[in-house]
């Protein structure tokens, strides 16, 4: 095995899975970070990928969600804590490190990369941050509504991810190149999300000038409107991002469909640039 698994758990509960490499052929660590539902089960493939490639890689799991401490609170968390969880890890790990955020982890790390030193900023099917997210958003009424029977409101103020193999991949694995053992696992291992991050994170104000690292943007076609029918150029556009793979052939969780080590070149040819 060319990496070692840990788990490390930081003075406030949150836990970050740590995979070292056995060796290190990059002094910039990578931190993943995960979106609505999800946890850094969702990594799995990046991390052992990145890490075989000598690359230390941390998986934050954000406050309240898989190994991390703070379930019984999450329905009152929202998008700025979850900024403060990634600069939390970012802390413990002490170094300069490139950002990966997936969806709402998307929008979060665009956050916490504001105004700070990170070595690249990498946004996955990135949710849109408040500007694009008015100017550009364009949502399918169909999808709507799958996601409406898809997230039940419970009574603390989360939401539970239904327990549907066909809304789960309707949702999450669309271009359907997903393994049906994948499905299953995605399925199972989705929890709940505070209602406060599903409804403002989208609404987070970025300053693109406050943002002085590199940016790399990889999304789907789609989800814009008449003014820019692709909502992640759209992205890329406002974050004055020079790097982007807009491509009508990926899912939401390209991170887990059968095609991932092609994503996950894309981004580690770009990272080594």
């Amino acid at each position: 095995m060319s990496y070692l698994r840990s788990i490390m758990e930081l003075e406030s509960g949150l836990c970050v899975e740590r995979y070292l490499p056995a060796i290190t052929r990059s002094r910039h660590p990578m931190l993943f970070v995960h979106g609505n539902f999800h946890g850094s089960w969702m990594w799995r493939n990046f991390l052992e990928y990145f890490s075989s490639k000598g690359v230390f890689c941390y998986a934050l799991n954000f406050r309240g969600h898989w190994l991390s401490r703070g379930h019984a609170d999450l329905g009152t968390a929202v998008p700025e804590d979850y900024v403060q969880d990634v600069h939390e890890c970012l802390a413990a790990i002490n170094g300069e490190a490139i950002l990966i955020g997936h969806s709402m982890g998307g929008v979060v790390s665009q956050k916490a990369a504001e105004g700070a030193q990170r070595k690249k900023l990498v946004l996955l099917d990135s949710a849109p941050c408040k500007a694009v997210t008015e100017g550009n958003l364009e949502l399918d009424p169909e999808r709507k509504a799958v996601t409406e029977t898809t997230f039940i409101p419970q009574n603390d103020g989360t939401l539970l991810w239904a327990k549907d193999r066909d809304k789960t991949r309707v949702l999450l694995f669309e271009k359907n190149k997903v393994s049906a053992e994948v499905l299953t696992e995605t399925v199972d291992c989705l929890g709940r999300e505070s209602a406060l991050v599903l409804q403002r994170h989208a609404l987070l104000a970025i300053d693109p000038r406050k943002i002085t690292c590199p940016v790399y943007v990889l999304g789907r076609t789609g989800l814009g409107n008449r003014k820019n029918p692709n909502l992640w150029d759209a992205l890329a556009d406002y974050l004055h991002a020079a790097d982007r793979s807009i491509r009508g052939d990926m899912s939401h969780n390209m991170m887990l469909e059968d095609d991932w080590q092609e994503h996950a070149a894309l981004i580690h040819k770009w990272c080594s640039e």
